[in-house]
């Protein structure tokens, strides 16, 4: 029988479509990538891929190899969320997952007193725009603003998280401020491209300003957020950002109150996981003494 964990490679090289981005996902060498598949290709006597200039295609018996991995793969991880649900120590890793505004700007500055309560248990950041698989056991927890994301997941909305539009008073003393929607044609905007690009805010922005100045745009938050403190243009940002910079002001809120769910998650098997727990609890506790500042931003 080959070696199972030749699976991994494969799955990591037909999703990747390289051995160079592959190998960056898992943490090895390129060369280990392209041995292990060489090796499961001697022992399926068949090949998988078909190698171009353009990356790694999946051949006809690469394709007929695919689900399969796949719910090998899917196996693995319900064993593993089986017996990590099993666990009742209130010490080791929780992987929290969410969006990188929630990450800088809320979630690391209220998380010194669970380590003082909790000196045991390690939690691991991920703040991106992208939606990380708490199916495939990329992170243990995800605090998620807007949707659920799968039915086997398990949690509770618990409030809404807001967006407005924000000046700051340098750009007003030099610009004016805008008083109408009518009124934006005459003003300079920071445009969400790239991972934000279809968030909430940033396309109900964009069909208010589809002929209004864009001065800048941005991939990232934090930058849109600097450049609207420095006076670059005019922004839809979240609240919760946007109170911790006196200097921003909300204008329009009349003509634009973004306000979407946010929700706290995880995978089913995990949710009796006593450190699971005890992240998720302190969590849920932050958000609602937090709720005023989630929804207006005070």
């Amino acid at each position: 029988m080959f070696d199972l964990n030749d699976l991994r490679f494969f799955l990591a090289v037909a999703r990747a479509g390289s051995l160079s981005a592959a190998a960056r996902k898992l943490g090895v060498a390129q060369p280990t990538v392209g041995r292990r598949i060489q090796n499961l290709e001697k022992e399926l006597d068949a090949r998988l891929f078909r190698r171009s200039k353009n990356g790694y295609q999946l051949t006809d018996a690469g394709k007929e190899v695919l689900p399969s991995a796949e719910l090998v793969e899917e196996n693995a991880w319900r064993i593993e969320n089986k017996v990590m649900g099993a666990e009742k120590d209130l010490h080791g890793t929780v992987r929290l997952a969410t969006s990188e505004g929630l990450a800088n700007c809320w979630i690391l500055e209220r998380l010194d007193k669970f380590q003082v309560e909790h000196p045991n248990i390690k939690i691991e950041v991920f703040g991106s725009s992208m939606m990380v698989d708490l199916l495939r056991r990329q992170a243990d927890i995800a605090l998620r603003i807007g949707s659920v994301g799968s039915d086997e997941l398990v949690g509770q909305c618990l409030g809404k998280v807001s967006f407005g539009i924000y000046a700051s008073n340098r750009y007003i003393s030099r610009n004016g401020e805008p008083t109408s929607c009518k009124d934006m044609i005459n003003h300079h905007f920071i445009e969400s491209v790239g991972e934000i690009e279809n968030f909430a805010q940033a396309r109900v922005l964009r069909e208010l300003i589809s002929s209004a100045n864009i001065s800048l745009s941005t991939n990232n938050l934090a930058t849109q957020t600097q450049a609207t403190v420095n006076g670059i243009g005019i922004a839809a940002l979240p609240s919760y950002v946007a109170a911790r910079q006196p200097d921003l002001k909300r204008v329009l809120s009349g003509e634009f109150d973004v306000q979407l769910d946010m929700w706290l998650l995880t995978h089913k098997d995990l949710r009796f996981t006593r450190r699971i727990r005890a992240v998720i609890d302190y969590l849920k506790k932050k958000i609602l003494e937090d709720k005023e500042l989630l929804v207006r931003g005070k």
